[in-house]
């Protein structure tokens, strides 16, 4: 009997989007580049995680003009192959930029945001198969509290909390879907708040996975200080094994 081929695994790219104010944070610092532990920031731990999943050929990171030098060292720092480029005035500006840079050869890219530190293997393993298999792919979650539509200080109306899913990152894309969403776009895009939602305005079809709770975004300081002590636990969990 003729054993299977193991899968051939195709070579794709990440783009991190590091290029934010943290506005909310209330930081002087680019929430990115902050330390989430004594050794790495919160790109670093992304970088970490993308870096263990196999087909990784380039990283991409966009960001502010100050942070440039800062993300060219993490990149050498994790021994990744990639590039980094200036941000735009908009999320979807820096993606755009992101896109443009992404080397021949490369059929798939996931996008994520840098300021979600604690994503796993698991999940980007996950969008990324789901990706090579249906183009567009979004992890998500699902949302426990009741949700109303409220208007001028009243309800309009419940919605169905079965129907809503709290969207994530990495989301990710066969590359030519994604320019082609764009393109078609144009301008619009940099209105939109995540890439789905670009290609979902194209007229195209996004698929959804399993997302984490622990793949939260850092925006206020109680985000910030909840992922420091997450992992804090986990690093002494482990040394007491």
């Amino acid at each position: 009997m003729a054993k299977n081929k193991p899968k051939k695994i195709q070579p794709w790219a990440a783009i991190l989007v590091a290029a934010g104010q943290s506005k909310r944070l209330k930081s002087q610092i680019s929430k990115p580049f902050l330390y989430i532990d004594h050794r790495r920031t919160m790109l670093d731990m992304c970088l970490e995680s993308f870096g263990k999943v196999p087909g990784l050929a380039y990283v991409i990171i966009v960001t502010r003009h100050d942070y440039l030098e800062q993300a060219v060292q993490a990149i050498y720092r994790w021994k990744l192959a990639g590039i980094v480029t200036k941000g735009g005035a908009e999320r979807e500006d820096s993606v755009q930029r992101g896109l443009e840079v992404v080397p021949p050869g490369v059929k798939h890219v996931l996008i994520h945001d840098a300021a979600r530190p604690l994503v796993s293997p698991g999940v980007i393993h996950r969008v990324l198969e789901a990706a090579e298999k249906s183009g567009a792919v979004i992890p998500v979650i699902p949302v426990k509290d009741t949700l109303k539509m409220v208007s001028k200080g009243k309800v309009v109306k419940t919605l169905d909390r079965s129907m809503i899913g709290a969207v994530q990152t990495p989301q990710g894309f066969k590359l030519s879907i994604l320019r082609k969403a764009f393109k078609k776009l144009g301008r619009k895009a940099s209105r939109l708040t995540d890439d789905a939602a670009v290609v979902e305005m194209a007229g195209m079809k996004v698929r959804v996975v399993e997302g984490e709770l622990l793949n939260f975004k850092v925006t206020t300081p109680d985000d910030l200080r909840h992922a420091k002590d997450l992992v804090w636990w986990e690093r002494n969990r482990e040394g007491q094994h």
